[in-house]
């Protein structure tokens, strides 16, 4: 008898395992100014005032002072996006998926993932828009480059960079690819904390934090990378309070995710929806400074 003879016989498997898609680690939202707590009774336009900083002026015996009059602007922070992420599945097919894959749960933890990925997305999208920039996306990035972003955000900020709201957005091939192969962060002897074949190297570089996000976009119509170095005010976002509804109730996570379950009865059903409402705006330019690199390696 062979396999063939015998296929009737030979049953097919469904395994006990499902090879869920990658997650890319969220961290922008994590570390960027979040105001929703301003729109928690309502609103859709946050307006932040930009005071100008004044001018001090000699002063002589009998003469009147010198009196400042700035003109002061206002940024707005808009949030009117709307993004939603849904799945339904009907009673036969929810009574015939086989039990030990939790796929509801699954998918329900998906969808919110997907929801969350929109607003990480959207924030990063805002790299590109600050003025102030070093490096070349032709180019690797070099120690220079990283030194010249420093040198900048501090005179920018007026030294204000150890304080625990600065820090590196790198994009993993620039992190891995280029910033590792610096000797100076990743060999032993000039880093005695970054042996790179021992252990994974500590994220730091000159004393200030390192994340890396898939999110840090592609330089337009080039094959670079618009990786930064930024305080956290120099990006605002804001998502409503969209409340909780639905028959089964709604879980509304951090940033503003919702999630809500309710039964379909016209389908048969229960219906799965995550959505978010959110808003995002570069806030003070002089406060992030873009660093270019080549996408992988030149």
């Amino acid at each position: 008898m062979s396999g063939t003879t015998l296929a009737a016989q030979i049953p097919e498997i469904w395994g006990k395992m499902i090879n869920d898609f990658y997650k890319e680690e969220l961290i922008l939202a994590d570390f960027f100014t979040d105001r929703s707590d301003e729109l928690a009774d309502g609103g859709d336009t946050i307006y932040t005032p930009n005071i100008t900083e004044m001018t001090a002026h000699s002063k002589t015996n009998g003469s009147q002072v010198t009196l400042n009059a700035n003109t002061d602007t206002n940024g707005t922070l808009t949030v009117n996006t709307w993004y939603e992420c849904s799945f339904l599945i009907e009673d036969r097919e929810a009574a015939q998926i086989k039990r030990s894959w939790n796929l509801v749960e699954r998918y329900t933890k998906n969808a919110a993932f997907t929801i969350a990925s929109v607003l990480e997305s959207a924030i990063a999208g805002l790299f590109i828009g600050f003025s102030q920039s070093v490096g070349a996306s032709t180019t690797n990035l070099a120690d220079s480059d990283i030194l010249n972003a420093i040198a900048t955000l501090e005179s920018n900020i007026k030294g204000n960079l150890y304080n625990g709201e600065v820090a590196f957005f790198f994009h993993p091939m620039t992190f891995w690819r280029q910033v590792q192969a610096l000797d100076k962060f990743s060999l032993a002897q000039n880093s005695p904390v970054n042996d790179p074949t021992g252990k994974k190297p500590r994220y730091t570089l000159y004393g200030l934090p390192i994340n890396v996000s898939v999110n840090v976009p592609y330089v337009s119509s080039t094959n670079g990378r618009v990786n930064l170095l930024a305080h956290k005010d120099a990006i605002h976002f804001a998502t409503l309070a969209l409340g909780a509804g639905g028959s089964m109730g709604a879980f509304v996570g951090a940033n503003g995710i919702r999630t809500q379950a309710e039964y379909e009865l016209s389908y048969v059903g229960t219906l799965v929806v995550s959505d978010i409402a959110y808003g995002v705006v570069e806030n003070r330019d002089a406060a992030a400074v873009r660093i270019l690199s080549h996408a992988t390696k030149a």
